[in-house]
């Protein structure tokens, strides 16, 4: 059997024309910076003004049933690190809204009569790499048989 190698050839004529980014020496003033008195020496060489703020992006429990997501997020509440968002989603279009700012999708039973398994399909085709887990339907604690 012959095994073939595949290349691939960029143009590198656009990234020679692309916008270059340069380290220039600013004014302590416009950047809100040391006092003019210290040496450059001491002064860092790159910082980061205005950056943007941190996203945290929350983990989507998706089910059908209110009291099946409270259960799901509580348990989960109680595993995963404190500082975990979480989202809920109760029909099935506000999954498909919802999913690309989310960190991870956990199912929780069907939407809006859509099976899990094939909503996990849809998203992992609309989405590669967000994660999806299902998880069985919480059932409810069967109730005590009464003896005579």
């Amino acid at each position: 059997m012959m095994s073939y190698m595949t290349s691939l050839a960029l143009n590198t004529d656009e990234l020679s024309e692309a916008p270059k980014l340069r380290l220039l020496a600013a004014e302590d003033s416009a950047l809100g910076g040391r006092p003019s008195g210290q040496s450059s020496a001491e002064r860092p060489a790159l910082r980061l003004i205005n950056g943007p703020a941190a996203t945290k992006h929350p983990v989507l429990v998706a089910g059908g049933d209110s009291a099946g997501r409270a259960a799901v997020m509580r348990d989960l509440s109680e595993s995963m690190p404190a500082s975990t968002t979480f989202a809920e989603a109760g029909a099935f279009w506000e999954v498909l809204v919802k999913a690309p700012d989310t960190s991870m999708v956990i199912l929780s039973g069907e939407l809006d009569e859509l099976p899990a398994e094939s909503l996990m399909q849809m998203l992992a085709h609309r989405h590669p790499g967000l994660p999806v887990v299902s998880l069985p339907a919480p059932t409810s604690a069967p109730a005590p048989v009464a003896r005579a």
